[in-house]
Order: C-alpha cells, then structure tokens, then sequence
C-alpha cells in the first residue's frame, strides 16, 4: 500500500478550547432516552438525547418548552438531585467564543451565572442554574403596579450595563429570557434563553414573531450594538404597564413593515413617569436612544431629553422610488428595506431586465441622487449580465455601505459563514436551500470581496482568499484519493470537488458526483472563517466516523491513521465513513448468510444423523436375521463331514459305497461352526450398531451386489426383499444369485468330503478361514463407511 504522505502537504490544527465553572457540581447520574417527537412531559418518553458526555453526569428530567431556533434546552438533574439547564446548540449552530470567554466570570446579580460551557457529541453547550420560579413571562397577565415596574427596570437596567461594560450584547431581551429567582422580594436574572415554571407551557412564546417583537428597527439589517437591549427594554416596560404584548395578532411580515415604517407609539402608558421612559427607550434612532446614562437618570428621578423624530423617512407624495407601496429618498432606509424583503426587491426592480418598469424607475431615482459614483454602479454593475441578486447587492453596497454585509437577505459575516455547512447538510433545516444558494453564489460570483465594502466586511477578503487556497487543497486531495489504488471505486462519490455542478468523469475510476447540496465547498468556507473552532469539530467528527465503522475496513484505516490534524484529511475520513460502514455492513451480512447457511446444514445433518442413530436396533436386528441362514449353512455341512469323516472311535464309515478315514467328529465341527458364525454375526452386529440405518446400504449385500451385477428382475426382487438395500442405493440385489453360487461350492465340499479322509480338517480350515475372512471384510466396510460418512460430514458443515 503507497504511503499516505505521497499526497498534498499538511496543514496544522489548533487545538479548542473549552470551559468550565469550577462550582458546577461532580458527576451525574444516567443519560435519557432517544427522542420520538411529541411534547415534553414529566417521564423521560419522548426526550432528545443528551450527548454522551453529559448523559454520564446527569439524568435528563424534560426538555423545556420555551426552545430557540439555534438550540435545545434540557431540564436535567444530578446525582444529588440539583436541577440544571442544558443549553445544547444544534447542529451547524455553535456558542460565540469571546461570549464564553466573558460570561462565566462575569459577577453580576443580574445576569445568569454559566456553571459549565464545552462542546459534546459534535454541538456546543451550556450549564446553567434551573429558575423554578419560572421567567418574566409568568408575572404578565395584565398591567403591574408602577412599583414593581420601576423594580424590573433598575435590576435588568443594572444586568443590562453589567453586560454591555464586558462587551456583550444580548440582542434578543424578552420576558422568556428574564428569569424569576425570587418572588419575594423580586429577583431578576438575564440568561440566554427562558425558563418555564410549568412544563407543559405554550411554546408561542418563542416563536420568531415573539421574539420580533421585541427587536428594534436597526435590528432587521443586522446591527449590532447596546442600543438594541435598550429598545426592547422599552417594549418590556411598555407591555408590563398596559398589560398587552406589543404588536399582539399581527403576522411577523406586519411587525417587519411597521418596525420598518413608523415609531412605537406610548400613549396609552397612563403613568406619565413611565410613559417618558418608553419613549425615551423606543426611540427608533439608536444614536438618540436612551441608554444606561438616561435609565440611571430617570430612576434617580430626573427627566432626560427624548428626542423628537418623524415616524418613518418617507417621501411625499410623488416623490421618491416607488417600492411596496411606499416612497423612499433616504438611501439608509431603502437600503434595510431591500434586504428584508430581498427575494421580491431582487425580481421587482431586475427579473425583467432593462425593459421592466421598475428598473426604469430605480435609474431615473438614482439619476436624481446627488452621487456622481452612481455612474459606476449603473454601468458596472446594473446594467450588464450579472444575476438579479448579485445587482441587488452592489445596488445595497452603494445605498448603505455601513450595515453589515447582507446577501440573499441575510447577515453574511465571518460568525455566519461558519454555519452555513450544517443548514446545507441538514436537508429538513429551514434554511437548507438559502445555505446552498449563499454558498454558490458566494464561490461562482466571488462575492466575498464584494462584501468586503460593508461595514465590518473588511475580514471577509481574507476569508476569501484563504477559502479558495482550501478548495484548490481540498480538489488536488480529493482527485489523488479517487484515483488511489487503495480506495474503492465507490469512494469516487464521496470524495466530488469542491464546488463542482456537473458530473464528470475523473480518469478510469468513473463518475464522481457533483458537490451538491454543497457541503463540501461550505465546510472549507467555515474552516476560512473559524479556522480553530473548525478544526476541532472535524477533528471530533473524524474520531467519531473511525468509532462508527464496525470493524476493520483497510483503505479507511490507511485513511485515517495517516490523516493527523490535517483539517482536510480529517473532512475525507468524516466523508469516507459512510463507505466504509456501508462496505462492513456488507461484510457483516455476508457473514451472518454465511453463518445462518452452515447453521442449517448442520441443523439437516443433526436430523439425519439422529434418524440413522434411531435406526440402530432395527440394523442390529437385520444382522443378526441375515447371518442366521450361515449357522444352519456351517451345522449342515459340519454334519455331512462328520457323519463321513468317522466317529470318536476311529472305524471307517460308508456313505453312498465310498469308504473315509477317521476325522473330526460332528460335535466338535458344530462347536466350531458356531463359533465361526458367532464371528460372523459379531461382525455384522458391530458394523450395524456403528450404521445404524446407514447398515442396510452399506451391507454385504449390496457389496456383492456391485462385486456380481445385477441379476433377473425376479431375483432382484427376492433380493431386494432380503436385504434393503434399494431402500436407499437404488441397485437391485442380488441374493438369490448369491445362494445359487453358494449351493453347488457346497455340493463340491460335499463330495471332498466323501472322497477325501481329511475333509474334516479342510472343513475345520475353512470355517476357520471364512469367520476371519468375514470379520476382515465387515472391518473394510466399515472403514470406507466412516469415510464416506466423514465427507458428507464435512459437506453438511461439521467440524471434522
């Protein structure tokens, strides 16, 4: 087998990181059972699967209702019965590091404490106290007491800047992620996610819709900054006083347009105190936002300025580009208004081309517009053949350079690449067909650098470049390992370029697929993107594709004992596995045919040999029936030579007018007669008792059957009737011809022994002769039976 390094070079892994809070309690007890669906309850039928790690340290008690797009929350217990929540990330989902990094030693009173953080059975997750008490949620079923309102606001005020001074921003604040630690007084915390005090409640309140509601204006085109936790703490305030959840019955297209068009109103905030600090908290420009400065100012009793603005920037009538049944001017606007509706901006203003009605009315608003660099955009960009998305995108660039890059509507920065091989993969993702189209737009089009013009993009070139140095890596890897004459022909279709639509031909080892959904390509853009944290999930991935493989598979082994902490020759392991295990099932079933067939050859050979053992009685009886005729045979003749060879007293006898001489006497020939018989029938019992119903085929009979022929059909039958021996041969026999023989040697003898006075001693010779000669052949029988019987042993799949 050809060295493994003869291929492309190596690259390195970085090793990742995991944390742990040193207060998170010892080791739990078991793990849970698989999920089927359905709705939590209180037993474990039903539940997710913890990963194994942690299905050793604790006892799953239920999956909480309250549960968000990109993870699982699990209500689990130790050994000493303390109740916890797992925060487990889906799949193509994973934990923001530098959070991780500033959370757990974070001491705040009111923002959750992180006991554990790590990554387990390929998905990240996060240990935190269980709130019993229930979240924010529960206290909200009609308007509060203005002093408990003021209450909530100075603790998650306080959370909030505890928060926003280590750096983080929460960016999704509702009453499910305000945890109830204490009712009495009231204790507030700010987690990740929500907490239910009853198991079986409702999981609207996580929907997306739910969580929109509480999301700011700059939020729907990707802006991150503290401004964003301050608005929703304003929609928070504003629901616990009037006791009605924002934008309540409306459809999440609905929130988006008036999130996008108008201000949050807070007139029917009856308390004047409260009501200045919603309108100061849903200020919709985040630069005139109030902040921890103005709440702390506000609860010390001070009145901060609230900034007064329009509604929604929009045009007058007549004025400005028509789109969705409103005007705009404001490129800003405009802008964040494309990228939430992209699909239907993208087909609107470029599916039909320069002939279309809308395009028309786009350049004559970008004629208008004061920006000579309006030039480029037209003539480089929309006007030539270019895609309708890729034109909306540099149309978006040129409005709004400072949002975060967006494509097809969505945020692509470094942190959203990374994921994007996990939705691809998972065809039952909701985002399963955008990640692919993303990924093959970004690569066919060269986007990245593209997007490299927005705000925060600037990384993005070198994602770019060093994501096309891992295809070109990746393709040159893939193409040796096809054509390596150590990997299956079949591996070709787990193993397409990175990239790659068509399906082509690579050499003489056949057709490889195309790279499609494409995982392959979105997995090396996450390794550009998250090179650490992408190494390590390949790096489980890999160990767990050699556990899965059942047995030893040897091109996989090679595959996989040279492929060290290459990220991309661990992707070929994790890509190869399912061959493998594919070629060790077959193995297995190969094996299991194979067993379940000797099984049955042995179960018909123990039948057949319990039959002919059964059978062995009836063939210790036929030896014995057939050898009787011998010992009348042997006494008759040993009579006849007496009675001529003389008596004890030495005179001569006459028998027929021939005189003899003295000789043995008949008493002892008939001694000796049944002795000679006794041999025989010996020999005969001993060879039937080791036949058994095997005794009658392998008889003398059928011996002299094949030593003679056949005979006439009516000696056949007689012989056949004596012996048998057509029961399981086939042959007809032939015993009565035997006889026939038998009767004339005896009428020789006969006359010997009238003619000769030494007849008794040929006579005593003989059946001297004939006993041994009889057991000699009894023992040859025998001898090629255990043969024979040895060999079909053998067939039948015995062990001899």
């Amino acid at each position: 087998m050809a060295d493994f390094q003869e291929g492309p070079p190596e690259t390195r892994r970085e090793p990742g990181v995991t944390q742990r809070d040193p207060r998170v309690p010892g080791p739990r007890g078991p793990g849970a059972t698989r999920r089927d669906g359905g709705a939590a309850g209180g037993g474990q039928q039903g539940l997710m699967q913890l990963p194994a790690e942690l299905a050793e340290r604790f006892e799953l008690v239920a999956e909480l209702p309250v549960q968000g797009a990109e993870s699982d929350l699990l209500l689990v217990r130790d050994a000493l019965a303390g109740e916890y929540v797992v925060k487990v990330f889906r799949r193509g989902y994973s934990a923001d590091r530098d959070v991780w990094a500033k959370l757990p030693g974070l001491d705040s009173p009111h923002v959750v404490r992180i006991l554990e953080t790590g990554h387990a059975g390929g998905r990240d997750y996060e240990v935190t106290p269980y709130a019993p008490e229930g979240n924010l949620r529960g206290l909200m079923g009609g308007p509060l007491p203005v002093e408990v309102v003021v209450r909530v606001v100075a603790q998650l005020a306080e959370g909030l800047g505890d928060l926003h001074r280590a750096g983080v921003v929460h960016r999704d604040l509702k009453p499910e992620n305000v945890l109830i630690v204490g009712a009495d007084p009231l204790q507030l915390v700010i987690t990740d996610f929500g907490l239910s005090k009853v198991l079986d409640q409702s999981v609207v309140y996580a929907s997306s819709s739910r969580t929109l509601a509480y999301a700011a204006p700059e939020s729907l085109s990707g802006q991150v900054s503290p401004a964003r936790d301050w608005w929703s703490l304003g929609m928070i305030v504003r629901e616990l006083l009037t006791g009605r959840a924002p934008f309540l019955g409306l459809s999440e297209t609905a929130v988006v347009d008036h999130l996008a068009t108008r201000a949050v109103p807070a007139d029917d905030v009856a308390d004047p105190r409260v009501r200045l600090l919603c309108q100061g908290l849903l200020t919709r420009d985040p630069r005139q936002r109030w902040g921890a400065e103005e709440v702390s100012e506000w609860l010390g009793g001070g009145s901060p300025r609230v900034v007064e603005e329009a509604a929604h920037p929009v045009a007058p009538e007549g004025a400005g580009l028509p789109f969705n049944g409103q005007r705009y001017t404001d490129r800003a606007e405009l802008a964040r208004v494309l990228i939430d509706q992209w699909d239907y901006a993208a087909l609107y203003f470029f599916g039909r081309g320069e002939s279309g009605e809308a395009w028309r009315s786009l350049r004559e608003w970008l004629a208008e517009v004061p920006d000579d660099s309006r030039i480029g955009l037209i003539d480089g960009y929309l006007t030539t053949g270019l895609p309708a998305d890729v034109k909306l995108l540099h149309l978006v660039r040129w409005l709004d350079p400072s949002l975060p890059p967006h494509f097809l509507g969505r945020r692509v920065t470094g942190d959203d690449l990374a994921g994007l091989a996990g939705q691809a993969q998972d065809a039952s993702h909701p985002d399963h067909r955008t990640a692919c189209l993303l990924g093959r737009e970004l690569w066919d089009q060269n986007l990245l650098q593209v997007l490299v013009g927005f705000e925060g993009g600037r990384d993005l070139a070198r994602v770019d470049d060093q994501w096309r140095s891992h295809v070109t890596a990746w393709n040159k890897l893939a193409g040796w390992l096809r054509e390596h004459e150590s990997t299956p022909p079949a591996l070709a279709a787990r193993l397409p370029d990175a990239g790659a639509t068509d399906v082509k031909v690579a050499g003489t080892r056949g057709p490889v697929v195309a790279d499609d959904p494409p995982v392959v390509l979105l997995t090396l853009l996450a390794l550009a993107a998250k090179p650490a944290e992408t190494r390590r999930s390949l790096a489980e991935a890999a160990a767990r594709a050699r556990a899965a493989v059942p047995e030893r598979i040897a091109w996989f082994e090679w595959m996989a004992g040279a492929a060290g902490d290459d990220p991309l020759r661990l992707l070929t392991v994790v890509r190869a596995a399912p061959q493998a295990v594919a070629e060790a099932e077959g193995h297995a079933r190969g094996r299991d045919a194979a067993k379940r067939e000797s099984e049955a050859l042995q179960e018909q050979w123990a039948d057949r040999e319990r039959r002919r053992l059964a059978g062995r009685n009836a063939a210790v009886a036929r030896a014995v029936a057939w050898s009787l005729p011998l010992l009348a045979v042997w006494l008759f003749v040993s009579w006849l030579v007496g009675a001529s060879g003389g008596d004890d007293s030495g005179t001569t006898k006459s028998v027929g007018g021939f005189q003899g001489g003295g000789g043995i006497s008949f008493g002892v020939l008939a001694v000796l007669s049944v002795l000679a018989w006794a041999v025989q029938c010996g020999s005969e019992v001993v060879v039937a008792r080791a036949q058994g119903k095997d005794y009658l085929p392998f008889g003398p009979w059928s011996w002299m059957s094949r030593l003679l022929g056949a005979g006439g059909r009516g000696l056949s039958k007689a012989s056949q009737t004596m012996s048998g021996a057509a029961q399981r041969t086939g042959r007809r026999g032939c015993g009565l011809l035997l006889l026939a023989g038998i009767v004339p040697l005896l009428l020789i003898l006969l006359l010997m022994a009238v003619l000769t006075s030494v007849a008794s001693l040929l006579w005593t010779f003989m059946l001297v002769a004939v006993a041994a000669g009889h057991a000699v052949g009894a023992g040859v029988r025998l001898h090629w039976w255990r043969q024979a019987h040895e060999v079909a042993e053998r067939d039948f799949g015995g062990t001899r």
